[in-house]
């Protein structure tokens, strides 16, 4: 992971990328711990980005599988962890 001072040289630059390859773009970037975001539309308010379906969704998600793990555990039925989450990150 790369440190920030205050002090380290930057530079300031535009990066245009497809909207189908900025996922795995800006994935390996942020591995590499060497890129800030800028908010270009600093007026908007949350919900009205374009990724508020997306949230919404995980959102609603993750409702469902506290319920599930609620009635798991009601009816004690055991849990077994799927693993860590770091390689779903890793293979999108």
């Amino acid at each position: 992971m790369s440190r920030w001072f205050r002090s380290e040289l930057m530079e300031y630059v535009s990066l245009i990328v497809n909207e189908d390859a900025a996922h795995g773009c800006l994935a390996d970037l942020g591995k590499m711990g060497v890129i800030q975001f800028t908010d270009l539309n600093p007026d908007l308010t949350p919900f009205q980005r374009r990724y508020v379906s997306f949230v919404k969704r995980c959102d609603e998600l993750e409702r469902k599988l506290r319920f599930f793990a609620n009635e798991c555990e009601k009816f004690d039925l055991p849990l077994e962890s799927a693993g860590k989450g770091d390689y779903f990150v890793e293979n999108p």
